[in-house]
């Protein structure tokens, strides 16, 4: 009976193996990862062409005419806390204590995030050149407004992070998620609240991080199962 069975999963196509496998390892990363560089062109096409005007202008009125003192020192705390100084810091820390408890590859994977985040937002930046809602623009002479640095690299960082953490079984899947979303959400509502970014610049960064965090987990999950083969040696 057992060599009928082996005999038969032997005889199962190679393609439906390879299909299982691909949904088991790959396909939610593969769409998230989709849905990102997706949304991160969209965005960029529009505000190339100038088409977000209404939108921002929208935002920024409704939010200049609900602000609030409390409010306002909230978020303001909140955007140094979400700083791309900070962010790399936390990943540093993570980092190493990654490296100390595992591995090098997964430490290495909590570092490549902010790198990546940090070289792509400042390419984009340069790129687009788009400038800064005109009350702070002259305190932030020389610096671009899209992507928000800060809704990229906190949503880099955390969403890696998260990612990571939970799959090496430090936190829970529950808490993981809150990781991955509530910081970098927080950090972009300060972006825009404080009148230092439009609400498009946020949308993109969250966009560019969330695509550099899936390609984290993509490299992580490889090195997972690089060390799994040759720990049991096949």
């Amino acid at each position: 009976m057992r060599t009928a069975r082996r005999f038969a999963l032997d005889r199962v196509p190679s393609w439906r193996v390879w299909t299982k496998r691909f949904v088991r390892e790959w396909a939610l990363t593969v769409v998230l990862g989709v849905v990102a560089l997706l949304a991160c062109a969209k965005l960029g096409e529009d505000v190339f062409s100038h088409e977000t005007g209404s939108f921002d202008e929208a935002i920024q009125s409704w939010i200049a005419d609900h602000q609030s003192p409390p409010l306002y020192f909230f978020f303001l705390a909140i955007t140094y806390l979400g700083s791309v100084g900070v962010m790399i810091g936390i990943a540093i820390v993570a980092a190493l204590w990654l490296w100390r408890r595992r591995s090098r590859q997964v430490g290495a994977a909590a570092l490549i995030a902010p790198a990546a985040a940090i070289t792509l937002f400042q390419l984009v930046k340069q790129l687009f050149a788009r400038a800064r809602p005109p009350v702070v623009g002259h305190l932030l002479l020389g610096t671009y407004a899209f992507p928000s640095g800060h809704a990229t690299a906190s949503t880099a960082v955390c969403c890696t992070l998260a990612y990571v953490f939970w799959r090496e079984g430090f936190i829970s899947r529950r808490l993981a998620i809150w990781v991955a979303t509530l910081p970098p959400f927080l950090v972009g509502v300060s972006r825009v609240y404080l009148d230092v970014h439009w609400a498009t610049d946020v949308l993109g960064g969250w966009s560019l991080g969330l695509l550099v965090a899936v390609l984290g987990a993509a490299l992580y999950d490889r090195n997972r199962r690089r060390e799994a083969k040759e720990a049991t040696g096949s």
